[in-house]
């Protein structure tokens, strides 16, 4: 932006109100450009900590670790949390609007239509970058430290407050808790990468059907808000029973 603003003003000596137009119009591409490097940096890094982690299961099965339903049921919760939390943010945004005008500001920034690079971020740059620095990295340092709900709750503590919002601090912690249960039954970020990346992918395809169907997505709303509640306690019990069944197995080999 700085060499932009010399550019424009002293090479094309055009106007500080050009150049406010300018900078205007591409700032949406300037914070996903520095969004984008740091998650490319935060993947480079953070996957060369986990893979190199000494007590990493070797060789480690993912056939074993996504048997029977963990993968559709990864995707069934992500799919439902996103659907069943933007219900729960809407409601509380309605009751408490002036608590929302950060959350709302932030929300339009991370707009699709912002940005063509929103998209890939959203979808892929940034949940693959949070998950490996979260579940990847620090659950994975405070697994041998500690019980694993108290490891889980300070990685979902950690990753609420990354977000730098309260509102949206306090659901990604939530998400989090479930990311993080999700990485203890498969035992590999792969699941809560493929749960992380369905929630906001979920965000964005509501927000398209919002812009380009509205009528559609008007008629259909109860539909899919049903099916995403279905697919949430379905996802949900399932994990929760598969981490019992873990804990179980892990008892008795000790024994």
């Amino acid at each position: 932006m700085i060499v932009t603003g010399v550019y424009v003003l002293f090479v094309q000596g055009r106007t500080r109100e050009d150049l406010s137009k300018l900078l205007m119009g591409s700032l949406g591409d300037c914070s996903m450009i520095i969004s984008l490097v740091y998650a490319v940096g935060a993947i480079v890094w953070c996957g060369i900590l986990y893979y190199r982690w000494t007590w990493r299961e070797r060789p480690f099965s993912y056939r074993k670790a996504f048997e029977g339903a963990r993968i559709p049921c990864a995707i069934a919760l992500g799919f439902g949390a996103c659907m069943v939390f933007n219900v729960i943010v809407s409601a509380a945004a309605t009751l408490f609007p002036d608590a929302f005008v950060s959350y709302q500001k932030l929300m339009g920034n991370l707009d699709f239509r912002a940005s063509i690079l929103t998209v890939p971020y959203v979808m892929l740059a940034g949940p693959v970058a949070e998950e490996l620095i979260f579940r990847g990295v620090i659950l994975d340092r405070l697994k041998p430290a500690f019980p694993f709900w108290v490891a889980n709750v300070m990685q979902a503590a950690l990753f609420g407050f990354f977000h730098l919002n309260v509102i949206q601090g306090l659901y990604a912690f939530v998400l989090g808790i479930l990311l993080g249960m999700v990485v203890r039954v498969t035992g590999s970020i792969i699941g809560s990468m493929i749960t992380h990346i369905i929630f906001n992918a979920t965000s964005i395809g509501l927000s398209v059907l919002a812009v380009y169907a509205e009528d559609f997505y008007r008629k259909t709303a109860i539909y899919i808000l049903t099916a995403a509640v279905i697919c949430f306690i379905l996802g949900f019990r399932y994990y929760v029973h598969q981490y019992h069944v873990v804990m179980s197995e892990e008892s008795q080999t000790l024994e």
